[in-house]
């Protein structure tokens, strides 16, 4: 994958849930990657599994390590801000056999309606909530 078709994206990355009481509690940090970023095609979208399409997906190519959900670890997906809306890592694939060696992943649209159950936190220690930080 050649560079002149990546651009600067911020990718969320979450540290273990911990939880305070009875409250689940999840830190991030942001950082700008480099990846090429776009819409799904139709026929992309149909091999999806039906769990994790939602309205809008998107995919993002890049040699940056990408990453879903984790229960066993604790773990939030990785999320991606593009256009100005968040979304959710649902799949990545590394390809590390290629003589580019990249990072292929899906994302899906965090919908604004859906409301975290995990207070999610700045790793710089301020107050955040899921509610205006997906």
């Amino acid at each position: 994958m050649l560079d002149i078709f990546k651009k600067p994206y911020t990718l969320r990355t979450f540290e273990k849930t911990e939880y305070t009481g009875d409250y689940p509690s999840a830190r991030y940090s942001d950082r700008t990657v480099m990846l090429n970023v776009q819409p799904m095609t139709a026929n992309e979208l149909l091999a999806l599994p039906e769990g994790i399409r939602r309205d809008k997906n998107i995919k993002a190519i890049g040699k940056v390590e990408i990453r879903t959900a984790d229960d066993a670890a604790g773990t939030l997906a990785d999320r991606l801000l593009y256009r100005g809306q968040w979304y959710e890592c649902t799949g990545a694939d590394v390809w590390g056999n290629t003589p580019v060696g990249q990072t292929e992943a899906v994302f899906g649209l965090i919908p604004v309606s859906e409301v975290s159950n995990v207070n999610i936190v700045p790793d710089d220690g301020e107050k955040g909530n899921g509610e205006d930080t997906p």
